[in-house]
């Protein structure tokens, strides 16, 4: 059964904005740029690698591995970066902040999932 690259992108967001960020991580992003970026970094990094592997069970990776692949994930670290410093300067951990941040997320994969495949 072949599975559509949008789960393996949404697979990684979990992976990447969740089970990879510590509790630390989460407060410290809002004050500290170095923290922002490392976690944009792992998230990134976690979107790409779940990707790379949903496409190699899919059997065509080596379709998509190119140039735009590479900008793409480009475009998504530096929207995530900038997503979620303005999410730690004007919500402060409102839930309403939470829900936008991640539909704001989940629309950009999306995004991802159109101009690539």
């Amino acid at each position: 059964m072949t599975l559509d690259p949008l789960f393996y992108l949404i697979l990684g967001h979990y992976f990447g904005d969740f089970a990879l960020q510590t509790d630390r991580m989460a407060k410290d992003k809002q004050h500290s740029k170095s923290t922002l970026t490392l976690h944009v970094f792992i998230y990134t990094v976690t979107v790409a690698v779940f990707l790379f592997l949903g496409l190699t069970i899919n059997g065509d990776w080596e379709q998509h591995f190119n140039l735009l692949t590479l900008g793409v994930f480009a475009i998504v670290l530096v929207e995530h970066w900038i997503q979620d410093k303005i999410k730690g300067s004007r919500f402060n951990g409102s839930k309403q902040g939470f829900y936008l941040d991640q539909g704001f997320h989940l629309v950009m994969l999306y995004i991802v999932r159109i101009v690539l495949f």
